[in-house]
């Protein structure tokens, strides 16, 4: 015998040896088995084909089926499957598809014995990966049976609904529901349906979830398992709250700010942009705590200031209490600020009376004329700013103050500093926020508009002659608002008819009348003559109508032309400004509270 014939004759052998057969492609049914089948499958001395290999397969575990190529018993067709014998070993089925003469389309098979120890090696790895997966997955799974009974949990499952896996593994999935543990079933559903099905389902923890359970079916078409994966949306609904009421507070803050702007109208009577650039000071004065110092001549309002400042902030509720430090004696100035006890000095009231600090407590304190305040007092007053305590005149009780301090002057401070006058540290303290006021005659803009809201607020229908509004604009106004208010009111009682001619005017506004009905010849040329006409025309339309579109109808040019022809005499308009001020100012500072209310 050849050396290649003996390897065929041991290989022929050795496949002997193996168990193998042949089966019927379409039922399986067993047609020949070798010795070593029929000793492994205990088939003895059975005439075949007798009956199905299933059968004796049943016997065992089916593990897997793969089949890698073609279908049925077709040449080229083949497959494998492992099963487990019920004595414990495992077995690796391998057959091929074949056309026999006699039975048609056959499969041939052998059965090769798989080590237990690698075959449980793979199979540990395996389910090991697979339970990584479950176990680490930040949504519950929750698998059930055909049955409906509960095969698994994973530990996201338990942490989601408050459970143990050992409450439920191995109970029917109704009973749980029947506890309370959750409201609906989802996973009996998709069983019952035989097709996926989501539902929000709710907790006893009070955890809400979005529950998708789908069922997987077998190689009969039967439901052999239902796979429940549950994501808790508790957090997403809770993070859609704060979301919600993060854009109900802007809403809200976004209302406000047109109240505040609407507030700030009602006191700030105009139109011009150093007004407008004053409320927003003031809308961001309103909105901090912080000591404030308002600057500003006689009569610019700057007590009017502090009181919006106060009603347009938290404090608006509590007291707002104002002291002019001018207005009180230098004696009475320490009790009336701090309050006095009972006896404290001769004339004092016997229970005692609370300083204006105490008053405002919670609220506001005004210091009217702060430059006016005595020295020694700065000193004290200087104490309170830090946040010290203080003591009622002849008291033992220490008081903090609860107030936020609003300061207001019409004098140089730093020059006051510089003569000594003014505690320089008491300076930088009040410093904190400051809000200037513009006079009057630099708001020659908003001088037509006061005059007609003070007319108004009158009740008589009275109003200015045109040549009257041009007299108010030419005139300097150095008592501003105070004064121009002043003035309306002695028109409104001295003039008799509904207009108000210039002949009602005071003397020394009647004087300006010369300066402002200048023709030409009168030291002037006619280019300066028509360009002040032209002036004093474009400065009242705008100022009446306050846009420069409204005043190019009136005046029957263009709005580009007013646009120009302001720009050329240096005549603000704020519908042209505004929106660009108001841009650039966002993009320096778009935090900034008060660049909302352009």
């Amino acid at each position: 015998m050849t050396e290649s014939g003996a390897h065929n004759a041991a290989l022929g052998a050795r496949l002997a040896q193996m168990p193998s057969g042949v089966c019927c492609t379409e039922n399986w049914l067993l047609l020949y088995a070798n010795d070593a089948l029929r000793e492994m499958l205990d088939i003895r001395r059975e005439v075949l084909p007798s009956t199905a290999l299933s059968r004796w397969l049943a016997q065992g575990v089916l593990e897997g089926f793969h089949e890698a190529a073609g279908a049925g018993g077709e040449p080229g067709s083949q497959g494998r499957m492992i099963f487990r014998h019920p004595q414990g070993a495992s077995y690796l089925l391998y057959w091929w598809g074949d056309v026999s003469k006699k039975h048609g389309p056959v499969r041939y098979f052998t059965i090769y014995e798989i080590p237990l120890d690698d075959l449980n090696r793979a199979a540990r790895l395996s389910w090991r990966e697979l339970d990584s997966v479950l176990e680490f997955i930040h949504d519950g799974i929750w698998v059930i049976d055909a049955e409906g009974i509960t095969r698994r949990v994973n530990r996201a499952m338990e942490r989601i609904a408050g459970i143990k896996a050992e409450e439920v593994v191995g109970r029917h999935v109704s009973e749980p529901l029947s506890e309370g543990r959750f409201k609906t079933c989802v996973t009996l559903r998709a069983l019952q349906a035989r097709h996926t099905v989501t539902l929000f389902d709710d907790y006893a923890n009070g955890k809400r979830c979005l529950n998708t359970s789908t069922p997987v079916f077998d190689e009969n078409g039967k439901v052999w398992r239902v796979i429940a994966a549950i994501r808790d949306i508790t957090e997403l609904e809770n993070l859609q709250k704060k979301l919600s009421d993060l854009e109900v507070e802007a809403m809200a803050y976004k209302i406000r700010a047109q109240d505040l702007e609407s507030e700030a109208n009602n006191g700030l009577i105009g139109r011009s942009l150093s007004l407008h650039r004053l409320r927003q000071d003031i809308a961001r004065a309103a909105q901090s705590r912080a000591v404030t110092l308002i600057l500003g001549e006689t009569g610019t309002g700057k007590s009017l200031a502090a009181k919006i400042i106060h009603d347009m902030s938290k404090r608006a509720e509590k007291p707002f209490v104002a002291v002019n430090c001018g207005a009180i004696p230098a004696s009475l100035m320490e009790s009336e600020l701090f309050g006095y006890e009972g006896g404290a000095f001769t004339g004092a009231s016997r229970g005692g009376k609370p300083g204006m600090l105490e008053l405002a407590s919670g609220g506001t304190l005004l210091l009217d004329e702060i430059g006016e305040l005595p020295l020694p007092m700065q000193s004290k007053l200087l104490h309170v700013l830090d946040g010290q305590p203080f003591y009622r005149v002849g008291g033992t009780k220490s008081i903090v103050a609860d107030a936020r301090v609003i300061a207001a002057t019409n004098k140089p401070l730093e020059k006051m500093v510089a003569a000594g006058a003014f505690r320089e540290d008491l300076f930088y303290r009040l410093r904190v926020l400051t809000v200037e006021i513009p006079p009057l005659r630099e708001r020659k803009d908003d001088i037509l508009p006061l005059a007609r809201h003070f007319l108004q607020k009158s009740g008589t229908g009275k109003r200015l002659a045109p040549r009257t509004e041009h007299l108010f604009l030419a005139y300097d106004w150095p008592g501003n608002v105070r004064e121009l208010q002043s003035v309306i009111q002695s028109l409104i009682t001295l003039a008799e008819a509904e207009s108000i001619a210039p002949a009602d005017l005071p003397p020394y506004m009647r004087a300006q009348e010369k300066t402002a009905s200048r023709t030409p010849g009168a030291g002037q040329s006619l280019t300066e003559a028509v360009e002040e006409l032209e002036k004093n025309m474009l400065r009242v339309a705008l100022a009446e109508t306050g846009s420069t579109y409204k005043a190019a109808r009136r005046l029957r040019i263009s709005q580009s032309s007013v646009v120009r022809k302001a720009r050329k005499y240096g005549i603000s308009t704020l519908d042209e400004t505004q929106t660009g001020r108001n841009r650039d100012a966002v993009r320096e500072n778009p935090r900034d509270p008060g660049l909302k209310l352009a």
